[in-house]
């Protein structure tokens, strides 16, 4: 069993595999590849995911309550809260970017989901409900932890979004949330991973949880940029996958 912070070490091994910011999704972004038009096509994606907020983030919050971790509720609310909780909901405010773009509400739920927007949603929804609650936070920290903060890919999003894109601040509303919000979220989530995963067996499977939730991710960024660009195509990232291996032992070749 690692220490707690060799643990969250290894963690942080399985982001940087695939890191947020050098996906092509924000990349083109932030280097201005992408058009303006390109990038509302991208965000009726985005749409398409966080409408299914509510229901893994209630599915987190139940199974905290049936496992009874009462210390993990704090951390489960603040999210649940910020999604649901205000005048306007996450959806609410990703919708204003669409809005901007011409797409309504309607036009938007007719939109049909790409590869990487199904997987991603099919991926994350079903970790949340038939993994616990710890599982379910595992599978957000990383990316939010990289989302947030002056420096974080949110903020460099927003930033180019209202100056070089010229979208009204209300459109890139999202981002600018993200940005504030995100690295309080990241950061005590991943302080409850290191507190609570104390056991060869939890840390092992706070692992698989952090693999999935960092994979379905990058599949729903990919899904943007499938939107764009008309093409099944997915993002290998920039390193080779942290495998644990079976030893193969083939038997002898016998002489003929």
């Amino acid at each position: 069993m690692l220490a707690p912070d060799a643990f969250v070490a290894e963690l942080w091994q399985y982001a940087h595999e695939v890191p947020m910011e050098q996906h092509p999704w924000f990349q083109g972004i932030i280097q201005h590849r992408w058009t303006r038009e390109e990038i509302i096509l991208g965000e009726v994606q985005h749409y398409l995911r966080v409408r299914t907020n509510p229901i893994f983030f209630g599915y987190i919050a139940i199974n905290a309550i049936q496992e009874r971790q009462y210390e993990l509720m704090d951390v489960v609310l603040e999210n649940f809260v910020e999604e649901l909780g205000g005048d306007r909901t996450h959806v609410d405010i990703v919708l204003q970017f669409l809005e901007e773009g011409g797409i309504s509400r309607e036009e938007a739920d007719q939109a049909e989901p790409t590869p990487g927007t199904m997987a991603a949603i099919e991926m994350i929804v079903g970790g949340c409900q038939r993994r616990s609650a710890l599982e379910g936070i595992a599978m957000l920290s990383l990316i939010e932890a990289q989302h947030g903060g002056a420096d974080g890919v949110a903020a460099k999003v927003y930033r180019e979004l209202t100056g070089y894109y010229g979208f009204s601040p209300r459109a890139a509303k999202t981002y600018r949330i993200h940005a504030e919000q995100d690295v309080g979220h990241g950061a005590r989530q991943i302080e409850a991973i290191a507190r609570l995963a104390t056991t060869p067996e939890w840390q092992a499977r706070i692992r698989a949880a952090v693999k999935l939730g960092v994979t379905a991710f990058t599949l729903e960024w990919d899904g943007h940029v499938q939107a764009i660009t008309g093409r099944r195509e997915f993002w290998s990232g920039v390193a080779p996958l942290h495998l644990t291996r079976p030893r193969v032992r083939l038997p002898e070749r016998q002489a003929t």
